[in-house]
């Protein structure tokens, strides 16, 4: 049988112990110690590198399920507080892809992308890993019931339901709400337009995107939000950027 260390050190040989190094810090920050340690390097192997495999694919297939049963179980829980229509709303948000790439990021995610010799990764490639990164901690730990805490501290859950509560837009559709928002305040009077730019190539695109809202007779800037990104589909990009849009505006 070939254990994983012969297959990474055929394709990164001079790798290994900072490969290991990350893994040690990734389960320093989820404050969680895998008894099979492969389990992890396999999370690790995120897809697009040498060492993507069948078995990252069912371990974020893994990871995406549980990740729903898991959030689910939380938001039941919270009992009344939520409206039943609020629920499927509010885990998809906590869900997306964009939320996962953010927390792939505090789990050292860059620096494998970096060891592993890829260029800049995408959204949909560190979600990915952080699902793979959830299938393999129940793998290794065999029970629903003990990850229910450990998922609950890694996606910063009761910090995220305090943002949700505090911006409605979180909750549904950002560019709906934004657009909903724009004809209360200008009537018919202006359109949002969302300017993408790609930084990276038409086969591994990676969209800046940014939000403004124009005056339809004359293009006058009314209001211009940040640019954010990058993302590999342009309509995440469009989403964040609306967001980011309706955050300028609650502050201003």
């Amino acid at each position: 049988m070939i254990h994983f260390k012969e297959i990474f050190e055929q394709h990164y040989p001079s790798h290994w112990t900072e490969f290991q190094k990350i893994g040690r810090k990734i389960q320093n920050i989820i404050d969680y110690d895998f008894v099979n340690e492969e389990i992890l390097w396999n999370a690790m192997s995120i897809r697009g590198s040498a060492l993507s495999s069948e078995e990252f694919e069912r371990l974020e297939f893994l990871g995406d399920s549980i990740l729903k049963t898991i959030l689910g179980i939380l938001l039941y829980k919270r009992g009344e507080e939520f409206q039943p229509d609020k629920l499927s709303a509010f885990r998809q948000n906590l869900e997306s892809n964009e939320k996962l790439a953010l927390l792939a990021e505090e789990l050292k995610f860059n620096e494998i992308g970096l060891l592993l010799e890829m260029r800049e990764l995408s959204t949909n490639q560190a979600a990915d890993f952080f699902e793979a990164l959830i299938g393999a901690i129940y793998v290794d730990k065999g029970n629903i019931e003990n990850m229910i805490a450990l998922v609950k501290g890694i996606t910063h859950f009761e910090k995220r339901l305090k943002e949700l509560r505090k911006a409605p837009w979180e909750s549904k559709d950002p560019k709906s709400y934004l657009q909903e928002w724009v004809s209360k305040k200008y009537s018919n009077e202006v359109n949002i337009d969302y300017i993408s730019v790609n930084e990276g190539t038409s086969n591994a695109p990676q969209f800046k995107v940014r939000a403004t809202v124009k005056r339809k007779f004359n293009d006058i800037i009314e209001i211009e939000g940040p640019w954010v990104g990058t993302f590999s589909k342009k309509k995440e990009g469009e989403k964040e950027a609306a967001k980011t849009l309706l955050s300028q505006l609650e502050e201003s």
